[in-house]
């Protein structure tokens, strides 16, 4: 089994929101970004920092012997 440690799940959300923040997603009060459903935290969930950049930080996790991640057997 793999899970992300808290800290790594919550770095990515803020990477994420980051990236998302240059756009006009977080402007819009749209079920893209959960304001359909009252009380719903909006957050932007996909990530659109590109395919490139995408695959630079799964290398880059490898190559960190994929640090922010726990293993284990069931």
């Amino acid at each position: 089994m793999v899970e992300s440690t808290e800290e790594a799940a919550r770095g990515w959300t803020d990477h994420v929101r980051e990236v998302g923040d240059f756009t006009l997603y977080p402007q819009a009060d749209s079920w893209y970004m959960g304001a359909n459903v009252p009380g719903k935290p909006r957050v932007f969930m996909a990530y659109i920092g590109g395919v490139g950049a995408y695959r630079q930080h799964c290398d880059q996790l490898a190559a960190d012997g994929y640090t922010g991640f726990a293993f284990s057997s069931p």
